[in-house]
């Protein structure tokens, strides 16, 4: 048969099968916001899992720009704000309106039936991989993790360029891993290969690494001094330490594992056009340079993070969320097990 023939009749063959398809396959259509209904609604509850101090920076941004809404906040961690939500959709009670929160807890959410599709116009801004093709999330801001250390105990020369460079009998007994942080097992797993990012995981667990339950006591004990070295580190958290003038800097090492906090619009709103509105403002100009300021990395192109060294000259390897759908319990699970973490 001649080939080019072959093909369009397979292609016409596959778009009668999809048009075959009932609607409610199809992903739906972004609502578009009915602001009349917005300023009716005049409030919205955001969820989220970062700090309070930061979720009511943004919210109080958004109020700004949009006085005539009254935003209320709760902030938990990702395990107890998953509960919640959960605890509240079983009693009938539908509180959050927009999420802003981990993959873990967004994707547990979508599964739950918590999460609607809602394409914001504004996501077309960011990345490709820091969208949902189906529209239930796109990305606030990013997270990247590198190896942080002690300037007092570790000499710039002696300094990893990659990853494996961790494998070194030389860091034996000096490296600490941070309980709360299992992004960076399975970024560095997306990276290079399930195969392979296990055995680099198990051959660095075999060099004595440091368990640590919590990042602000990881980031503590490393300034002070306790261990020279730790390996998933937030570059962000260690430029802010580096202002309060603790001896600590971070390592550009080739790539850093970068994870996402999503926004997404609950699938059973009180107030669903407030809701979209939160969405479309933290995805905009405005919304991104708020996280900008408080400092916070921006997921949005065109947005100078604070510092600039944050991202300018750095290789981001953006962890694929969709990728983590079904498995990321057992992903965390696999990393605690690994280090020997709670």
């Amino acid at each position: 048969m001649n080939k080019p023939i072959y093909f369009r009749f397979r292609n016409l063959v596959l778009l009668a099968v999809l048009l075959l398809l009932p609607q409610n396959l199809w992903p739906a259509p972004a609502p578009a916001i009915d602001m009349n209904a917005a300023r009716k609604e005049g409030k919205l509850t955001i969820y989220s899992s970062i700090s309070l101090d930061d979720i009511n920076i943004l919210a109080r941004a958004f109020e700004k720009k949009y006085p005539w809404i009254q935003v209320t906040t709760y902030r938990a961690g990702k395990i107890n704000l998953g509960q919640r939500m959960l605890t509240e959709a079983r009693a009938g009670r539908h509180t959050f309106d927009v999420l802003l929160s981990s993959a873990f807890t967004t994707l547990e959410m979508k599964a739950q039936n918590l999460l609607a599709q809602y394409r914001s116009p504004e996501s077309a801004g960011l990345p490709s991989e820091l969208r949902d093709p189906q529209g239930y999330w796109a990305a606030g801001q990013i997270n990247t993790m590198s190896l942080s250390y002690n300037t007092k105990l570790i000499k710039k020369e002696d300094l990893p360029k990659q990853w494996t460079d961790l494998l070194n009998p030389k860091w034996r007994g000096k490296l600490a891993v941070n309980a709360n942080r299992p992004e960076w097992y399975i970024g560095l797993l997306q990276f290079m290969g399930d195969e392979q990012g296990r055995k680099y995981m198990k051959s660095l667990a075999e060099l004595k690494t440091i368990p640590i339950e919590s990042a602000s006591l990881a980031d503590s004990l490393l300034s002070a001094g306790e261990y020279p070295a730790y390996v998933n580190a937030s570059p962000a958290t260690t430029e802010r330490e580096k202002k309060k003038g603790a001896p600590v800097e971070w390592v550009n090492i080739t790539p850093l594992p970068t994870y996402p906090i999503l926004v997404s619009v609950s699938s059973h709103p009180n107030y669903p056009n407030t809701a979209k509105l939160m969405a479309d403002f933290l995805l905009s100009q405005d919304g991104q340079q708020a996280f900008a300021d408080i400092p916070r990395i921006p997921a949005r192109a065109g947005i100078e993070t604070k510092p600039a060294s944050l991202t300018k000259g750095v290789k981001l390897f953006y962890i694929d969320v969709n990728k983590m759908a079904g498995k990321a319990d057992d992903l965390e699970a696999d990393f605690r097990k690994n280090f020997g973490l709670r």
